[in-house]
């Protein structure tokens, strides 16, 4: 691997420093709050050289996606290294995915916003966006290859196909999560007043229903 320069380090050591501002102040105030030039006072940087790392507030926020996903994946990879049947395994990864983004929500809100850019041809062939598209794909191998050795080891119904599964639990966690973090809003439909709940009971709640819905009772011991 070749060694980086002084140069080199210190240009990552500075754009990973105005992410770290740029993720406290979106998590206490919300992107739309933010401003490129509070930002670049709290991070101790010019405005010029905020600019050079980063063209516009959604270039921050999608270097924030592509920096949580990394982190996520490297946290399911691990999952995976488990000696564990494959229904044990999924649950594990909803629990680590589910667990991440109540630690992290700025996270949660960057995939968000890198999903709903994907239209605007400007931002949706940068390289940011290609890496965090890299990172998408390389989560829901995760959740493939868990489901696959849950079916070749009798853990989990044979009756689904993987990829098609891995997109139902991902997207029903999606949306629990989305759930739970509108309830949190001042404003919010008030159909969910009418349920006591939290981000917390609705991970148990989903990993349960979706373990119950996918797990093999009549696996074989053979």
């Amino acid at each position: 691997m070749q060694k980086l320069s002084r140069k080199e380090r210190e240009r990552i050591a500075r754009k990973e420093h105005i992410l770290d501002v740029a993720e406290l102040i979106i998590l206490e105030r919300g992107f739309e709050s933010a401003t490129m030039e509070e930002i670049a006072d709290k991070a101790e940087v010019g405005k010029g050289t905020l600019y050079l790392h980063f063209k516009s507030k959604s270039a921050i926020y999608l270097g924030i996606c592509e920096r949580g996903s990394s982190l996520l994946n490297i946290e399911m990879s691990k999952v995976l290294l488990e000696e564990v049947p494959g229904m044990i395994l999924v649950e594990k990864i909803g629990d680590t995915y589910l667990n991440f983004v109540q630690r992290n929500p700025v996270y949660f809100h960057a995939f968000n916003y890198y999903e709903t850019i994907l239209n605007d041809d400007t931002i949706a062939n940068s390289e940011t966006v290609l890496r965090c598209e890299k990172s998408a794909k390389e989560a829901m191998t995760y959740i493939v290859r868990a489901l696959q050795i849950g079916m070749q080891d009798g853990s989990i119904k044979n009756i689904f196909e993987p990829r098609e599964l891995a997109i139902i639990i991902w997207g029903a966690s999606k949306g629990v999560v989305n759930m739970a973090f509108m309830k949190q809003k001042r404003n919010h439909i008030k159909i969910l007043d009418d349920v006591d709940f939290n981000l917390k009971s609705l991970i148990h709640g989903l990993i349960h229903l979706l373990g119950t819905g996918m797990k093999n009772d009549h696996q074989s011991n053979n």
